[in-house]
Order: structure tokens, then sequence, then C-alpha cells
């Protein structure tokens, strides 16, 4: 019996039916890795909100600093007072976040990049009458108060009006940070310590040495902005445009980050990021 070889046209058949099958499968698995990356992501943020809940407790109910200086030494975070509360360190950085766990941190703490912020909304700090009469902390965890125009570090979980529906930690990535535009501060291009790479959201700054972009999103944005000038402001959003949040509850969910606030002059009740609405 005489072998039969394959004739082109069979073999260009089957290599059109793999290049198919290939174009249906490998989107299929890129988004299963991407799920699988989320997973870990809500799983880490929940983590730290355990962490951030038992310090709390520890503390009179009162939630951690954001961070507690300005500047680029001495720093005093929200992470390293809750590191002590975390088995694992490598909750501090997300698995889709490039430079989260690369960046060796500036300050007393050194370790791995932070990929998560605190939630630190002051309201609407743009406009007056703020600029001449301070600047109320809406979030759980602020800015260190420097006596000048900004009132309160953090606030006592009994402050919380809605626990399950407000913000406490989200992620914002380091790699995001060093893809935005920083032709007006040279100094962003180089080393991020974790306040200026996680650090907090909630501010109006888009950029400036050792802040780093601080907007909360906003839905009446244009999309056509890039990060962090867009509607998800400074998180990061990396799973079809969801980004992992942790309340103050303690439940961790993947959400949109618009979601989170829609419209916060017309809809200030759907404000995610202000504790005390």
């Amino acid at each position: 019996m005489k072998n039969r070889a394959f004739t082109l046209i069979e073999l260009l058949v089957v290599i059109a039916i793999i290049a198919i099958l290939a174009a249906i499968l490998f989107p299929v698995f890129a988004q299963a890795k991407l799920a699988a990356k989320k997973t870990v992501a809500i799983s880490n943020t929940k983590q730290l909100g355990l962490a951030i809940m038992m310090y709390e407790g520890d503390y009179d109910d009162t939630y951690p600093t954001g961070f507690g200086s300005t500047t680029w030494t001495g720093l005093d975070l929200w992470c390293q007072k809750v590191q002590p509360y975390v088995k694992n360190i490598n909750v501090f950085s997300s698995p889709t976040d490039n430079q989260g766990g690369a960046i060796p941190v500036i300050g007393s703490w050194a370790g791995v990049g932070v990929s998560f912020a605190a939630n630190s909304y002051y309201g609407n700090w743009c406009c007056a009458p703020n600029w001449t009469n301070g600047f109320e902390l809406r979030g759980p965890m602020g800015i260190a108060n420097n006596g000048w125009w900004l009132w309160g570090s953090e606030l006592n979980s009994t402050t919380v009006s809605q626990p399950s529906g407000s913000i406490l930690v989200t992620e914002k990535h380091g790699d995001d940070i060093h893809q935005q535009d920083t032709s007006n501060n040279p100094n962003d291009t180089g080393n991020f310590s974790n306040f200026a790479m996680g650090g907090v959201i909630g501010g109006d700054h888009t950029d400036g040495i050792g802040w780093g972009p601080q907007k909360a999103p906003d839905g009446t944005r244009s999309t056509a902005l890039a990060y962090p000038e867009g509607p998800n402001g400074a998180v990061s959003a990396k799973y079809a445009n969801l980004a992992v949040f942790v309340f103050c509850d303690g439940h961790a969910a993947a959400k949109n980050p618009v979601s989170t606030d829609p419209d916060p002059v017309n809809k200030p009740d759907l404000n995610m990021w202000d504790s005390k609405r």
C-alpha cells in the first residue's frame, strides 16, 4: 500500500483551521489570565482593608493618616502604619502593575512599590470658598494637618455614614504614573516613593514633586483626556476599565471608577469618595 502525502490544499486548510481556532481561543485565554489577576488584586485589597480595620481597632476607631509629610524624606505613610498587620508584604503590589513591585520606595520604609492608594478625598478643593476657609477631609485617610489649608489628617470610623458604600483603598499603579506626561516635572521620571506611587487619591493635583497624581474619578470629564485627567482620575483601571476597590466595611469589589463618582456636582449622594455624605 502506498502512503498518500497531504496535498498543498489540505495543508492550507489545516493551517487555516488552526489559525481560526487560535484567533478564537487566544483572547479567551487572555481574558482568563486577566480575570485571575483581578482575583489576586481583589484578595490583596481585601487584606489591606482588613489590616486597616485592625489598625483602626487598636487606635480608638481612627483610620491611619494617608501621609504625614510633604517632603521626600521622613515620610509617614498609611502603608507604613498598617504594615505590621500584614503577613505578606507583596499584598501592597497589584499583579497588573508593571512598576508596583520593582521600584524601591524612598523614606524610612524601603520595600516593594505600592500599587494602591488611600482615599483622602477633600471635596471640591479647586474652588472658593475652600481656598479661603481650608479643606474639610471627607475621605477616611487624609494628609496630616499642616495648620493652614488642610483640616484633619484622618477620620474616626463613626463619622463614616455609609461604610459599605464608602471607598477605603483603590488601585493606583506606578506604571501609569511613569507613562503620564512629566515634561513639566523632570523629577517625576526617576524613583518614586510609595507616597507618589500609591499614596492617596482625593485631591485635585495632577502631579508634583513627591505628590504624584491625586485626582479622584469624575464621570463628567471627557473620555478623550489622558491619565490622570480623564473620568477615571488617578485610579488605575486595568480589567476592561474596571479597578479594584475595598470599602470601609471591609468588602472588596471590582468597579468602573466612573461609577464611584458619576457627577460630583449634581449627584453628590453617589460620590463614594465622600464618606460623610
